[in-house]
């Protein structure tokens, strides 16, 4: 038993991506946290700014989130007055001035996190990524 846990507790790799991605989800939450929001709203503001008005059921499809994600974090924004939710999902002008000032801190936990994941990794995490969008 305590073999098959160790050999989980190190190989798993559903177990290492999500550390990874709590790992860069405090590098970039911390960057943006002046700006208001966390990473993943903002993500969520770029997608909506890129689709124009959409319905939540594309924002989840573009962004590939299930619609209850999607449906807390759009009440969530639109609780802010970052999203207006009547007739569809559209960007209020106060999500574009965020979006605008969430550039900047965006770049700096961009040059963090590469920095701390290094060149090979980066380059694999890079590479998969663009598999999964394929």
């Amino acid at each position: 038993m305590k073999d098959a846990c160790r050999e989980i507790a190190r190989d798993c790799l559903a177990l290492q991506a999500r550390r990874l991605e709590r790992t860069l989800t405090r590098i970039y939450d911390h960057a943006l946290a002046d700006v208001g929001v966390t990473g993943s709203q903002l993500s969520l503001l770029v997608a909506l700014a890129l689709l124009g008005e959409t319905t939540a059921a594309r924002l989840g499809a573009e962004l590939d989130l299930e619609k209850s994600t999607v449906s807390r974090n759009v009440a969530r924004l639109a609780e802010a007055g970052l999203v207006d939710t009547r007739g569809g999902l559209r960007l209020t002008p106060r999500a574009n001035d965020v979006i605008r000032a969430g550039h900047k801190a965006w770049r700096s936990a961009q040059r963090q996190a590469r920095a701390e994941l290094g060149a090979t990794p980066l380059k694999l995490l890079e590479s998969l990524s663009k598999e999964a969008r394929s």
